[in-house]
């Protein structure tokens, strides 16, 4: 630490992130990810070590622990790197691009991102997690830096070429295939994504290939959205269905206090990776809504019900935002604050263990180091009966007075967005007037906090906003505005949703080609990155052709629809050789080239109509009523119009007609 320049001193203390406030009092001279860092390392000539994680990750605290903490790591990287400390969900532009650097040179991703870069920013060597020394697994941090700060005196030909490499191939990348002349038939695609899938298909356990298992939620919607479509619809429906029980069942799902961790180590579901993300609790809640309607499953219609239960209370802000997410690790451990041993339980329920053991898979030696991770058995029920019922407060509030567990108080604008959207689906789906008014009312919140005249911003601490919105952000924004108004049938909610699809062709479409990039030109990054693939959440640019359809024909913008489709083509080749990883892209090329079904009802109907329309669960459905839409002028008030691709039915005031007609077009 004494070979560090006065002038450079550990600066995450001016951040409002916490995930960086951990790091704070670190002995390395964290710099947060801005102008004056890149200045410095460019003043200096020094490279980067740019370490990216967030708040919640189990792996980026381990590495503080074990190697960033360490004194003579701390006094090494201080002496020769500009070192920065970067919030992946405050920066997903930063994120993304290391991330494709990493999956280039290590084949996968993971967090930490450990990145070793010019002074410029591109990057030399990546990896995740780094211990202080080489092991016999993995190599060492110090090694690796010492070797970095030694070519770069004796070899620097050697730093140039692999930063070259890293150039060479992030550009091969980022270059999408020529698909000009590239025509696919939408149903044969959505059959090929079906097979594709269906060739990893988990039948017992659900979920696709073996372990590690993510949700996956909007892939599934989309299966769900596309099963009429499919040959063989009764096996997309198992895929979908059994996913779903064998996640209600799991120990990825939260029994306790609801809500579902972010995805599971194993084929059972049985362990997960325990923290929280709120984008998780979006997908999730709109897909068991909409299956458990579609099935008249009481059991996914209550694992719903549940995930808005426990964001609503456990993750809620109080100016009306929500948490980014809840830690994994609590009490020193990951998983602490969750795990539960037979003697705790016993003690605490003392002649009611055994019910309560019996029915989650409780025992003696545990199914995790001797404690025990909820379960309900593959088959069974989900919901408990009112023994266990009338326990679950009682575990809930010792596992809360036990230990504290940490919040990333992080309000994001894309994933309030998606919560909203969920939360207003949902609640229609379900006739469940609390989520309909809480996403109306975070809606709201969305556009009083995160929107400033014609800019949104992409996150707020305590209310106050900071950092200018990514692609995702006005995207999401759109989504969730479209939703309010399906809902309302206000035109304020359109208009919203319609300047935020238009700001976003303007301040991040690409000069190469139709697609988004993740931020805007002119940044601080030495290369710009394009969201692509639908993953955990869903590609920007697929959302974006999405969205943009459905909102270019509800605003009757004929350009607006003109740039999805273009996104849609631009993307062909990809979609074509792996549909599974362009889901909602697949979805957006049936509604562009099959077209959607619109419910039309203008002025003030009868509200059992609206209802009807809005209870609705098809997947191409478009539902405008009340007087926002160019599409309800000249239409008779108090009369429903059944159309396909805007060529309508003769207009009915009967509810029953209508869910009749609804549902045998399905």
């Amino acid at each position: 630490m004494s070979d560090t320049p006065p002038s450079i001193s550990n600066r995450l203390s001016e951040s409002s992130s916490r995930y960086l406030l951990q790091h704070a009092d670190d002995p390395v001279a964290w710099q947060p990810y801005d102008r004056e860092s890149l200045d410095l390392a460019s003043s200096l000539d020094r490279p980067l070590l740019i370490s990216i994680g967030y708040s919640a990750c189990h792996w980026c605290h381990v590495m503080a622990h074990e190697t960033f903490n360490q004194p003579e790591v701390a006094a090494y990287l201080n002496q020769h790197f500009i070192c920065i400390k970067v919030d992946r969900e405050e920066h997903p532009d930063v994120d993304a691009l290391y991330m494709e650097a990493l999956i280039a040179q290590q084949g996968s991703g993971g967090w930490p991102i450990t990145v070793f870069a010019t002074p410029t920013g591109i990057p030399i060597y990546c990896a995740t997690y780094l211990p202080p020394q080489t092991s016999s697994h993995l190599p060492g941090l110090l090694p690796i830096a010492s070797k970095i700060v030694q070519l770069r005196a004796e070899q620097p030909e050697a730093i140039l070429e692999a930063s070259h490499e890293y150039e060479t191939a992030l550009a091969s990348q980022r270059a999408l295939p020529n698909s000009s002349d590239l025509e696919l038939d939408p149903e044969v695609i959505i059959e090929q994504m079906i097979a594709e899938l269906g060739e990893r298909f988990d039948p017992e356990f659900g979920g696709f290939g073996n372990h590690p298992k993510f949700p996956q939620p909007y892939l599934l919607d989309i299966l769900w959205r596309s099963r009429h479509l499919a040959a063989d619809p009764q096996h997309v429906e198992k895929m979908v269905v059994t996913t779903l029980k064998a996640l209600a069942n799991g120990g990825i799902h939260d029994h306790v206090d609801g809500g579902f961790f972010r995805y599971a180590t194993d084929r059972f579901w049985i362990t997960p990776h325990f923290e929280k993300m709120l984008y998780d609790q979006a997908g999730l809640l709109s897909l068991f809504a909409t299956v458990a309607v579609d099935t008249d499953d009481d059991d996914l219609r209550w694992v719903a019900q549940r995930i808005f239960a426990f964001a609503f209370t456990t993750m809620r802000l109080d100016h009306g935002l929500y948490a980014s997410s809840l830690d994994a690790d609590a009490g020193g451990e990951e998983g602490g604050y969750y795990l539960l041993s037979a003697k705790e339980l016993q003690e605490l329920l003392l002649d009611q263990y055994t019910v309560f053991a019996d029915f989650y898979g409780v025992s003696p030696g545990g199914n995790f180091e001797g404690r025990t991770i909820l379960h309900r058995p593959i088959g069974a029920s989900p919901r408990p009966d009112e023994r266990i019922t009338s326990l679950l407060p009682t575990v809930s509030h010792y596992r809360s007075k036990r230990m504290e567990l940490g919040i990333d108080d992080k309000a994001t604008c894309d994933g309030n967005a998606s919560w909203s959207a969920a939360l207003l689906r949902a609640g229609r789906f379900l006739n469940n007037t609390a989520m309909v008014h809480e996403g109306l009312a975070l809606a709201e919140a969305l556009r009083t906090t995160f929107r400033d005249k014609d800019e949104l911003y992409h996150v707020a601490y305590h209310g106050q906003v900071t950092i200018s919105g990514f692609a995702s952000d006005y995207v999401n924004y759109a989504g969730a505005m479209l939703e309010a108004f399906t809902v309302s049938g206000e035109g304020t909610w359109l208009r919203e949703a319609h300047w935020a699809l238009s700001c976003a062709v303007d301040r991040f479409g690409s000069p190469d080609g139709p697609e988004l990039a993740i931020g805007r030109h002119g940044g601080l990054l030495p290369f710009q990155s394009f969201d692509r693939y639908d993953g955990a959440t869903p590609s920007t640019n697929s959302l974006f052709a999405w969205f943009a359809n459905r909102v270019g024909m509800l605003a009757d913008d004929p350009a607006l629809r003109a740039t999805a489709s273009k996104i849609v083509q631009a993307y062909l080749p990809l979609i074509e050789r792996v549909p599974a990883s362009f889901s909602i892209l697949c979805w957006a090329l049936v509604e562009l080239e099959l077209g959607t079904t619109e419910v039309l009802i203008p002025g003030d109907a009868d509200r059992e109509l609206i209802e009807v329309a809005l209870l609705s669960t098809r997947g191409d459905l478009i539902v405008a009523h009340g007087e926002g839409s160019p599409l309800l002028q000249g239409l008779d008030d108090g009369f429903a119009y059944l159309c396909h691709n805007r060529v309508c039915q003769l207009p009915t005031t009967d509810p029953a007609h209508l869910r009749h007609a609804l549902r045998g077009e399905e």
